[in-house]
């Protein structure tokens, strides 16, 4: 019996964690599978196993009849038994991180299930239909190519749904019967129409479709540069609807958008320009190292250098920021993103890794506490993280608590650090010493992952042109007479009896001002000190055509 089951079957404890290379061990020699005695344990009412090599959950599992969470995580199970419908009392259930393509009908018995997390398998159809409990749901990640069917019956629960990462194509009408849905993320799908019918959804705050091929040209740039409530007050009025009886349109309409095709010269209008200049690397430019005890912990980083760069409101740079660790950055599950005050780095960047009691660190916002070991930090973490989970009388962590599980059982931690000091610790924290202020101009980037070098370079990418547009306000031009009128987006315009001025209001983006974010490379040698890498290289960062952002590599 292995000891954490022995422990618990001794001191009739209700959860049970199990997380990292030891563990994995033990399941590889037991051939994939869990010890069976856990299964005797009915008492339990969470079972936590998660970044281990765990394939198999035996059909045993219904024996865990008062079981409320089921965390399954970041594990490599292609199947889960039909059994798991016999969990009567399931509220939370994680499946995310693995690699399963079906699940059982039987799941759908799960009648007291609030939240599934089933992102980042392989899963191609669902049907969620019966779940009438079902709260928080999250399928991200998938290769789902419509929208799964949720309970659409008299009482309503379902409030935050994830489906970010698939390749649907359409959002059915269906969706309006979700009459308290606060949160829908599309983002990353293959939707080129928002239909009307959307805002039906009266609840709905938070609309994410950032990464689908929209036609509607304005509502592209509505979503990549604008709240939720501007896209969905534009999908109101301008969404799109099933054309009626097909009619044949006036020759006079007809002449009328041909005279205005014609016409129409956006190209007269100055266009306000957006520019990431990439500088190469010199001699003076700050260099980076990784050790391969980095790589096999969190293999994946990229840095570069921003010069020049004014920071006119602390709290909207901070929370652009958050915002990208919670969408792109999925939670920090995919990627974290460090800033650091350029100016503080003393000598070499070295990316490595080791046990978090031999590394010490002043946390940011810890500077009165001074240097502690990874190992207490992450301790003290763990301990308020239950401490507050236990008081919101919660199964799960939420807010920064989240990250503790992305660190729990591991052997290794991988950090950054300079001549002096430790700058970042990835995915918690970065240190005090190195963080940006209102006086800030340069800043060292950092982005690093345990997913892939490609998830680095997406977040770095969109890192730096929410930097670029932090201070940019994006305007539609407008002509009235002979004149022109900027709108900034999201304010309601006055009608126009010209066809000329509601075309041109279509015409590609513009902004108020021009802007050039300065973009310094920073050189990443191995271990050995050979020249593994330059970050951006060549193809790192394109052009936007669709953001109007060109970027330029030069020489210093």
């Amino acid at each position: 019996m292995w000891p954490e089951v022995e422990a618990a079957k001794t001191d009739n404890r209700r959860e049970i964690k199990l997380t990292g290379a030891n563990v994995s061990k033990r399941i590889d020699a037991n051939g994939g599978r869990l010890d069976e005695a856990i299964y005797k344990l009915t008492a339990l009412n969470l079972l936590d196993v998660n970044d281990t090599s765990l394939q198999t959950i035996s059909p045993q599992v219904k024996e865990l009849r008062h079981l409320q969470s089921l965390l399954l995580f970041r594990n490599k199970i292609t199947q889960i038994p039909a059994t798991i419908g016999q969990l009567s009392e399931l509220k939370v259930l994680d499946l995310s991180g693995n690699k399963i393509c079906t699940l059982p009908d039987e799941l759908t018995a799960l009648r007291s299930l609030t939240t599934l997390n089933l992102s980042f398998n392989q899963l191609q159809t669902l049907d969620l239909s019966k779940l009438d409990q079902l709260s928080v749901c999250n399928l991200s990640g998938n290769e789902l190519t419509e929208v799964p069917q949720f309970y659409t019956g008299q009482v309503h629960h379902l409030t935050d749904v994830n489906l970010e990462k698939n390749r649907i194509v359409s959002l059915p009408e269906v969706l309006t019967q979700q009459q308290i849905l606060k949160v829908l993320n599309v983002a990353d799908n293959k939707i080129e129409q928002v239909p009307k019918y959307l805002t039906k959804c009266i609840k709905l705050k938070e609309i994410n479709l950032k990464g689908n091929p929209l036609k509607d040209k304005r509502l592209l740039k509505l979503v990549d540069q604008c709240r939720s409530k501007q896209v969905l007050d534009y999908v109101e009025k301008n969404g799109y609807q099933a054309p009626k009886e097909s009619q044949v349109p006036s020759d006079t309409t007809q002449l009328d958008e041909q005279v205005a095709d014609d016409t129409l010269h956006p190209e007269s209008i100055e266009d306000m320009q957006l520019k990431i200049m990439v500088h190469k690397y010199t001699e003076q430019t700050l260099k980076a190292s990784f050790s391969e005890e980095a790589r096999t912990t969190r293999p994946y980083i990229t840095l570069c250098i921003v010069r020049n760069y004014p920071i006119t409101e602390m709290r909207k740079f901070l929370q652009m920021q958050n915002s990208l660790h919670d969408n792109e950055c999925m939670r920090r599950e995919v990627a974290t993103i460090a800033t650091h005050d350029l100016t503080k780095i003393k000598g070499m960047v070295r990316y490595h890794a080791a046990p978090p009691g031999d590394i010490q660190i002043t946390a940011l916002g810890s500077a009165a506490q001074g240097k502690v070991t990874a190992e207490k930090y992450f301790t003290d973490l763990e301990h308020q993280a239950d401490q507050y989970r236990k008081e919101k009388k919660r199964n799960t962590y939420s807010g920064v608590y989240k990250f503790v599980s992305l660190l729990q059982g591991k052997e290794l931690f991988a950090f950054l650090s300079d001549d002096e000091k430790v700058i970042s610790l990835p995915p918690l924290t970065n240190c005090d010493e190195t963080k940006i202020a209102a006086t800030t101009t340069d800043m060292l980037l950092e982005v690093t992952s345990s997913v892939s070098h490609g998830s680095c370079v997406r977040i770095m990418n969109a890192l730096l042109q929410q930097m670029l547009l932090l201070n940019v306000e994006v305007v539609s031009l407008t002509s009235a007479g002979n004149g022109q009128t900027t709108t900034k987006v999201g304010e309601k315009k006055k009608k126009s009896k010209s066809k000329v001025s509601e075309i041109q209001q279509d015409s590609s983006v513009r902004y108020n001002r021009s802007a050039t974010l300065t973009v310094e490379q920073v050189q990443l040698f191995d271990s050995h000190g050979k020249l593994h890498s330059v970050f951006p290289g060549k193809g790192d960062i394109e052009n936007d055509e669709a953001r109007r952002i060109l970027v330029e590599m030069v020489a210093v």
